[in-house]
C-alpha cells in the first residue's frame, strides 16, 4: 500500500481541491511514505445547468457522477462535504471515514471588515441556502438577503471580483479551507444562526468492496462526528422533500449524550421555529427524526412547509399575522395521509 499511489477523485473548483488536499495532508502526516494522486474530474454538467442550484463545492449531479466514477474504479476515494451529499449513497459506495468535525458555524465576509449590524440599510448580502436566508432576514430586516446559487466559487466571485454583493454568509470551515479568514468579520453562533445539516463535516467515500483502503483510513475516522452527522441526516431525511426548504440543524456530542437542535422556517421569513432534544448517542438517528416530529406538532411549522408549494404565499394567508391555531381538517387529513404530520387522536 505504501508504494502504491492512493487515487482521489476531485472536481476542479477551488473548494473541492482545497478540502481534498487537506485530507491528503492529514493522511500523509500519519503515513509519510504514502503517495497520493489527485485526479481532477471534469464536471458532467454545464455551468448553466447548475447555476440555479444551491450547493458549496459539488452540485447533486456532480456528487452522483463522482460516485459512479468511484464504483467504476476510476479512483479509490472521493472527499465530499456532508452538506453536499446526495442521500442515500449510491449502491456499492460507503463512508470510508468521517474525520473530526471542523468549525460548524457560519461566518460573515465583508471586504471592509464590517459586521452585519454595521451594514447600511438596503445592503445586499448573499447567503447559500434557504435556512440561512429566513434566519438572517428575521435578524436584519433592513438588509437585502438573497440566495447565491452555482457554488461557493461563484458566490465569492460576486463578492470579491464583481462587487455585486456587499457581504456573504458562508460556512466558516469553507473560508478556512480557502485561506480567506482575513475577510471574515463575524462568526454566527447557533443561538443566532442555526447552521445547515452536515456543516463543517467532510466525508471520505470509497467502494464497499475496497476493504484495504477502509482499513488504512480507519485512524482518521471520528465516531463522534459520525454520530452528529447521523442525527443531522436523519432530521433532513425525515422531511423527505426534494425542495430547498428553509431548514437547519446542528447536533453536538458531549460524552455519551447528543443534543440535536433543528429548525424549520417560513419561505417568506414570517417565522423560524426551533426544537431541541437530547439523548444517548446510540440513538442519534432517532433523535434527529424526533426533532422533526416535535416541530410538526406546531401548526406554524406545517403552514411553513405548505408555503414551499406556494411561492407567492398561501391563499388567503396574511404573513404579517400569526397563523391560525388550527389547520383546515381536510388539509390536516391530507398531510397525515402523506406521513408529514401525525394522524389525529381518536376520540374515546
Amino acid at each position: 500500500m505504501k508504494n502504491k499511489p492512493i487515487s482521489f477523485g476531485c472536481l476542479g473548483n477551488q473548494l473541492a481541491k482545497h478540502q481534498t488536499q487537506a485530507i491528503i495532508s492529514r493522511l500523509q502526516e500519519r503515513h509519510p511514505r504514502l503517495t497520493c494522486q489527485l485526479t481532477i474530474v471534469p464536471s458532467p454538467i454545464a455551468d448553466l445547468a447548475k447555476r440555479d442550484e444551491p450547493f458549496l463545492a459539488a452540485a447533486a449531479a456532480e456528487v452522483q457522477f463522482l460516485e459512479e466514477q468511484l464504483t467504476a474504479g476510476e479512483f479509490r476515494l472521493v472527499v465530499v462535504r456532508a452538506a453536499d451529499l446526495v442521500l442515500p449513497l449510491a449502491n456499492g459506495v460507503v463512508y470510508a471515514a468521517v474525520p473530526a468535525r471542523e468549525n460548524p458555524f457560519d461566518a460573515y465576509l465583508n471586504r471592509q471588515g464590517l459586521i452585519t449590524e454595521e451594514m447600511t440599510e438596503g445592503s445586499t448580502i448573499g447567503v447559500l441556502n434557504m435556512g440561512s436566508l429566513v434566519q438572517m432576514r428575521a435578524l436584519f430586516p433592513e438588509l437585502d438577503f438573497r440566495i447565491i446559487t452555482g457554488g461557493l466559487d461563484h458566490a465569492l466571485e460576486q463578492l470579491l471580483r464583481r462587487s455585486e454583493i456587499d457581504g456573504l454568509v458562508l460556512p466558516a470551515s469553507a473560508a478556512e479551507h480557502l485561506g480567506i479568514q482575513g475577510i471574515v468579520s463575524e462568526i454566527f453562533y447557533p443561538e443566532l444562526l442555526l447552521p445547515s445539516s452536515g456543516q463543517g463535516i467532510l466525508v471520505m467515500l470509497a467502494r464497499e468492496d475496497d476493504r484495504e483502503i477502509r482499513e488504512l483510513l480507519a485512524e482518521l475516522h471520528s465516531p463522534a462526528t459520525f454520530d452528529e452527522m447521523t442525527a443531522e441526516h436523519a432530521f433532513v431525511q425525515r422531511l423527505a422533500s426534494d425542495q430547498d426548504l428553509p431548514i437547519s440543524v446542528l447536533a453536538r456530542l458531549d460524552r455519551d449524550q447528543i443534543t440535536v437542535t433543528g429548525g424549520i422556517g417560513s419561505p417568506h421569513g414570517a417565522s423560524f421555529n426551533r426544537v431541541t432534544v437530547q439523548g444517548p448517542r446510540t440513538e442519534a438517528a432517532r433523535l434527529g427524526a424526533d426533532v422533526v416530529e416535535k416541530l410538526l406538532l406546531d401548526d406554524r411549522t406545517v403552514i411553513d412547509l405548505l408555503e414551499a408549494d406556494f411561492p407567492e404565499g398561501l391563499p388567503g394567508h396574511d404573513h404579517d399575522e400569526p397563523p391560525e391555531d388550527d389547520l383546515d381538517d381536510d388539509i390536516r387529513a391530507e398531510l397525515a395521509e402523506l406521513d408529514i404530520i401525525p394522524p389525529p387522536a381518536e376520540d374515546n
